[in-house]
């Protein structure tokens, strides 16, 4: 890759063959010098470019391949809705229902429906299920017949973003989900849904006599989106409200949170994608091709703190043999933080089963310890001592520590050539020529379990920072 100071040298070394602008070249004329310097940049940023673009198949450097691979792997930004668990409390002299669908509103003016009804006795408590997400309405009209025709959903305009679709033509009937047309056979009612590289969702239709059903010109579907406002905090013991009152009743009703079930997700950021993107293309949703169920796991339940994934092999070698193994895959995780384990349990459970009912799965605690790991480093003495050391450590925190989706992978472990390329790339002052330092991170103490959940923190980083004597030239300051 050419640097910018390359193309000055070059500029300079052929600027002599013009004599008038070399006079003004060599007396700083700024009329000439920007012009050069602009091209010259330009021409170094288009040689990084370059350089970046060669190793784009092996590093995925750029945010936008990153969007492009996970829009070929199917990775659609969808958001997880929050879960939770209300206390109605009934004060009136009759019973209460609060009905499936009702509409209800947090402190923070969240709109939740209610999933899981319930009927609370007079001047009794009852507990209620929500789910953070409210529904929206837009008919679509086929424009022209053509296999698996696309029907863009657009985006929302209050900042929520999508968590659900449904599909129904005019007579009514309801299109089935089918990801990536797995079983479909020609004729059925189902859809697709797919994202592209700008991160707009679309659904995708079938092919007439191949697969799915193909829509004609002028049909008309109806599209239900569900959207969420993802990951939120509400406080326990935090009031609701109905959002509208239909009855007397209504006003003698006290709705209170109760616990968090399920916490929501955002869409996946690009960091996270650009962990996924690492899986070949090949381990998709289909259980002939899975071959890597955390994979799967992320791409379902996408708000782990932390998930490992192993198979009786890695089990044993570990534990030693155990008949209750065979045909097992042993799970490892950290809920969000405020969610039930038990609910995140079952949706893994659930994940896991829908794909390849054949396994048993089993859960294990993770073990949580930390990378202790020292810095010894030397800079040039106008550098500050301090600030490089808290750039040493924000660099290494922002890639190995808790909340790194590098490290929330099961039996992650900091690679040295790595880390000195990340301090290299990312501290300056470690640039400088006459720079040096060292890194050593230490090993595990016993055998690396697959559940051991291993990342850095600010006490397990020791950074040493000197200023070097190169540049004095034997001269005493």
């Amino acid at each position: 890759m050419h640097t910018k100071q390359d193309f000055l040298n070059v500029i300079e070394s052929t600027v002599a063959q013009y004599p008038s602008v070399a006079a003004l070249y060599q007396a700083g004329d700024p009329r000439i010098l920007q012009a050069q310097s602009a091209m010259a940049q330009m021409l170094a940023m288009l040689s990084q470019q370059m350089e970046i673009g060669m190793m784009e198949p092996f590093s995925k450097t750029r945010d936008a391949t990153v969007l492009a691979d996970a829009a070929l792997k199917g990775l659609v930004p969808m958001s997880l809705p929050s879960r939770v668990r209300v206390k109605v409390s009934n004060s009136s002299s009759s019973p209460y229902q609060l009905n499936s669908g009702r509409a209800l509103i947090d402190s923070s003016g969240n709109l939740y429906e209610v999933d899981l009804p319930v009927t609370v006795p007079p001047g009794s408590d009852g507990f209620a299920e929500l789910v953070q997400a409210q529904t929206r309405t837009f008919d679509h009209t086929v424009s022209v017949s053509m296999p698996f025709y696309k029907v863009e959903v657009p985006a929302s305009t209050d900042g929520k973003t999508i968590c659900g679709i449904r599909l129904k033509d005019s007579g009514g009937t309801e299109y089935r989900y089918s990801r990536e047309f797995t079983n479909v056979a020609s004729g059925d009612a189902v859809f697709n849904i797919e994202c592209d590289e700008y991160r707009k969702i679309f659904i995708v239709l079938g092919y007439d006599q191949v697969i799915g059903h193909q829509p004609k010109a002028g049909d008309v579907y109806s599209v239900l989106v569900r959207e969420t406002s993802g990951e939120i905090q509400v406080p326990s013991g935090s009031p609701f409200s109905l959002q509208y009152s239909y009855t007397p009743q209504d006003a003698q009703i006290k709705i209170s949170m109760d616990a968090l079930l399920v916490a929501g997700a955002n869409p996946m950021d690009v960091p996270t994608l650009r962990e996924l993107c690492k899986y070949p293309a090949a381990y998709d949703s289909s259980a002939v091709f899975l071959g890597e169920f955390d994979f799967l796991i992320r791409r379902n339940v996408p708000n782990l703190r932390f998930l490992s994934v192993w198979n009786e092999s890695v089990e044993e070698s570990v534990r030693g043999a155990n008949v209750s193994n065979i045909n097992t895959l042993f799970i490892s995780f950290l809920e969000p933080i405020g969610s039930s384990r038990a609910a995140i349990q079952e949706m893994i459970r659930n994940v896991v089963i829908d794909a390849d009912d054949s396994f048993k799965v089993a859960f294990v605690a993770p073990v949580i310890s930390n990378v202790v790991a020292t810095v010894n480093a030397s800079v040039a003495r106008v550098n500050d001592t301090e600030s490089v050391r808290q750039s040493i450590r924000d660099v290494l925190l922002a890639e190995y520590g808790a909340s790194s989706p590098a490290v929330r992978i099961g039996m992650s472990m900091p690679m040295y050539k790595r880390v000195y390329e990340l301090l290299r790339e990312k501290v300056p002052a470690l640039q400088d020529n006459g720079a040096d330092f060292t890194v050593n991170i230490a090993p595990i103490a016993g055998a690396q379990l697959p559940e051991q959940f291993r990342f850095m923190t600010a006490d397990s980083l020791t950074i040493n920072v000197t200023r070097a004597n190169y540049n004095l030239n034997g001269w005493g300051m």
